[in-house]
């Protein structure tokens, strides 16, 4: 009796591999994570030379989608992410700042408000600040390392990037 006992009290302890994963992301690790991207992405992600840093945040299948006032909401996919950021920083380097960070550990989810400053390469003059709201989906990968599934990009001034962005890739070109 003891022996069955025992053998339900460990079975109902049991995790499947992937809750295990989700369940025992806490709040402070997905924070870190979310500290160390925006850290990494005003470093490297504006750089052909340092993109790929970038990747141990993006899974494979990272998806962007960012609102802007076109008919067609661009979605990228990985490579026409990191494209779109070499070229818009060709000639603009981006800063992020984060305001605010909402993080749910059972969804893997984050929501962020934050400012993003664009000035000249060569001059360093500030070109642009807008506020932004970002939602991120993570999910567990591997040996527990967590990464960004995907990214919706909210914009307080769409116009104003576009203006010194150009309009963003059109869909399936």
């Amino acid at each position: 009796m003891f022996v069955t006992i025992l053998i339900l009290a460990v079975s109902a302890m049991a995790v499947f591999p992937g809750q295990e994963k989700t369940r025992n992301v806490g709040y402070h690790r997905v924070e870190a994570f979310m500290e160390g991207y925006y850290n990494d992405y005003n470093l490297y992600a504006q750089d052909a030379a340092t993109i790929d840093l970038m990747d141990k945040y993006w899974a494979p299948e990272f998806i962007h989608i960012p609102f802007l006032p076109v008919p067609v909401y661009p979605v990228m996919d990985l490579p026409a992410w990191k494209g779109f950021l070499v070229g818009l920083h060709f000639n603009l380097l981006e800063t992020l700042t984060v305001d605010e960070m909402s993080i749910d550990t059972k969804k893997l989810t984050v929501a962020t408000r934050a400012k993003i400053a664009f000035h000249d390469r060569i001059t360093g003059n500030l070109v642009l600040q807008i506020d932004c709201i970002g939602f991120y989906n993570l999910k567990v990968e591997g040996k527990g390392k967590l990464k960004m599934t995907g990214m919706k990009l909210y914009l307080a001034d769409p116009e104003a990037l576009m203006a010194i962005s150009g309009p963003p890739p059109v869909p399936g070109m």
